[in-house]
């Protein structure tokens, strides 16, 4: 059967419009067609599920997806495809039936009629919000990202795989001198020329995947100074993670280098001065736990570290028992923060051997001034002390020389006396009872001198004993009877009404006081007086004041007093008034002198009544 030619063409035309209906209808995109006048023609099913609006809710009215606040710009686009104009790529806002927003792609172009007549036009898109907002999030991360680099104290700079410079930020040209326009498309110019093999071998680690984080090394500025740096270095890879590059941040560490240095040297200096230091040192923490002995405390005490470290603060070896009081007491001053300075106590090695030693305690802080611990440091003056024992002894048998030629005379008289008795005795003259009396007060006299210089001269272990200032003045004074009368010195003794008694011991005491009598009876050779006198203050001190009236003391020589082998005495040894001053001390005591050329001096001594 023959076609005509109207009928070939119109079969086309209908196979034409099924294809183009199949498109439309089967599209994952949105298709709508509207007319000249907007309204809506035809919508196809991806528009239903995109949109919300179904065909039947929407036909025949104008296009409800175009938001209010883009209706102006749409219909200016509209007047320009009505025109014959085509608009492909166009990102743009819809609004859905629920009221939400999406971004779209759409592509807008004018539908023509068999005549070529512009009718309509016809719109498709597809939602783009996810990838909008995968930009979106891009486009914010990069910001950050320059944002991050633009702004970051650090120097921060990115080279290609030749090492050609590629960025750099403003901290870069802060800390090396160089701007962005004077080396970007070069060589990275802050690696100094001793350094670059080194740094072209990590770089080639770097270029493998690797990435290297706090290298501390050196680099150059543009001045040419050397500065100390920490950096990190890291691959720069494109988006599909091949490695394109290098990214460096570095920051200046020189100030802190040369601190930790320093920190450092002070700590090996702190590290030498405890290991060789004479004294033994002993280190707690916190909770009074020993971390730490130098090698000084293993040879005085004879304990290994091994032994102590690690043992706690009360369950220490070397605190004698007689002394565990007086350690609470210490031990409890240095937890509140207290340090202690030179307390003289007893500790003991681990033979048991008793140790005369001086101990310092302070408490140890961090650099916010919190308590981490203690630190103790003991020395031994066991020597010492035998030292001062025998200056001392040395000292009293210096007065007792000095006192043997008064001692003598007042001897001699009444043995003269006795040796006169016993010849009437012989002879039967006079009344023998009576001269037994007087031969035996004489002795008695002689015994009381001779013991009072065997107690000055004869060494004796230190003993603290309470006793009456009065009496042992009174002792003083008998023994330096003699003495005074060769010399024609009178003594006063003055005692106001208070306490008498205080703990001291006996022997050092009159020691001091013979020093100072003695003392003042010399500075008098044409005679005088020396008054005594003795009065209580406060009920918790002595003062026992000796005034003279002798040549005095200039005050060059009275700011010396105490000084070792300062004298100003023909024979004299100048240790008298320091081993005095240093007795009275140990009583937890003090001595003030006053004097005036020609007039005298005055010596206040002032004792604690309990100790």
């Amino acid at each position: 059967m023959d076609f005509s030619q109207a009928e070939i063409l119109s079969q086309a035309f209908e196979y034409s419009t099924e294809q183009l209906e199949f498109f439309i209808e089967n599209n994952a995109d949105a298709i709508w067609i509207i007319d000249i006048e907007g309204i809506l023609m035809k919508v196809n099913p991806a528009f239903e599920t995109l949109f919300g609006w179904t065909a039947g809710e929407i036909k025949g009215q104008q296009l409800p997806i175009i938001p209010d606040f883009l209706q102006a710009s749409m219909d200016k686009i509209h007047q320009g495809i009505k025109a014959g104009e085509t608009v492909v790529g166009l990102e743009t806002t819809r609004q859905r039936k629920d009221g939400s927003f999406i971004h779209v792609n759409a592509t807008l172009s004018p539908l023509r009629d068999r005549a070529g007549t512009i009718i309509g036009i016809t719109g498709i898109c597809r939602d783009i919000s996810d990838r909008k907002r995968a930009e979106e999030e891009l486009q914010a991360k990069t910001e950050q990202l320059e944002s991050f680099i633009e702004n970051n104290a650090d120097a921060i700079w990115m080279i290609d795989r030749e090492d050609t410079l590629l960025k750099v930020n403003p901290a870069f040209k802060t800390l090396f001198g160089w701007s962005a326009e004077e080396i970007t498309g070069k060589k990275l110019p802050i690696i100094p020329d001793h350094l670059k093999a080194s740094i072209d071998n990590v770089h080639q680690h770097i270029k493998a995947g690797e990435t290297v984080v706090g290298l501390k090394t050196t680099r150059e500025r543009k001045d040419g100074v050397l500065i100390q740096v920490e950096a990190t270095l890291s691959p720069l890879r494109d988006r599909s993670g091949e490695i394109i590059g290098i990214t460096g941040i570095c920051r200046d560490v020189t100030d802190r280098q040369r601190a930790e240095e320093e920190l450092q040297t002070k700590k090996e200096q702190l590290e030498s001065f405890i290991e060789n230091n004479a004294d033994a040192i002993l280190l707690f923490n916190s909770d009074g736990v020993v971390q730490r002995v130098n090698k000084a405390f293993e040879h005085i005490f004879g304990w290994s570290k091994e032994e102590v470290v690690g043992t706690e603060l009360h369950k220490l070896p070397f605190i004698p028992a007689d002394r565990v009081d007086e350690f609470k007491h210490l031990r409890e001053q240095v937890k509140g923060g207290q340090p202690i300075i030179g307390v003289d106590t007893i500790r003991k090695r681990k033979n048991g051997e008793a140790l005369n030693v001086i101990l310092t305690a302070s408490p140890t802080l961090d650099s916010k001034g919190n308590q981490l611990g203690w630190s103790v440091t003991i020395r031994d003056i066991t020597e010492w002390k035998i030292a001062q024992d025998h200056l001392q002894n040395s000292e009293k048998l210096t007065v007792a020389g000095q006192l043997a030629a008064g001692i003598a005379h007042e001897i001699r008289n009444p043995i003269t006396s006795i040796k006169g008795f016993i010849q009437f005795m012989k002879s039967g003259f006079g009344e023998k009872q009576k001269y037994y009396d007087i031969i035996t007060s004489e002795i008695e006299r002689i015994e009381l001198i001779l013991s009072e210089l065997l107690i000055l001269a004869k060494p004796q272990s230190i003993k603290y004993e309470r006793k009456d200032i009065r009496v042992l003045l009174s002792q003083v004074m008998t023994l330096l009877d003699s003495q005074a009368n060769l010399n024609n010195i009178q003594f006063s003794f003055e005692f106001k009404p208070g306490a008498t008694h205080l703990y001291c011991d006996e022997n050092q005491l009159k020691q001091v006081f013979i020093n100072f009598i003695k003392n003042s009876i010399e500075s008098m050779p044409e005679g005088g007086k020396i008054t005594i006198e003795i009065f209580c203050d406060h009920d918790q001190e002595i003062v026992i004041r000796i005034t003279d009236q002798g040549c005095g003391i200039p005050p060059e020589v009275l700011s010396k007093l105490g000084q070792p082998f300062y004298t100003t005495k023909e024979k004299g040894t100048g240790l008298g008034f320091m081993v005095s001053k240093k007795i009275i001390e140990n009583h937890s005591g003090n001595i003030h002198v006053e004097s005036e050329i020609n007039k005298g001096t005055r010596i206040e001594v002032t004792l604690p009544i309990s100790n």
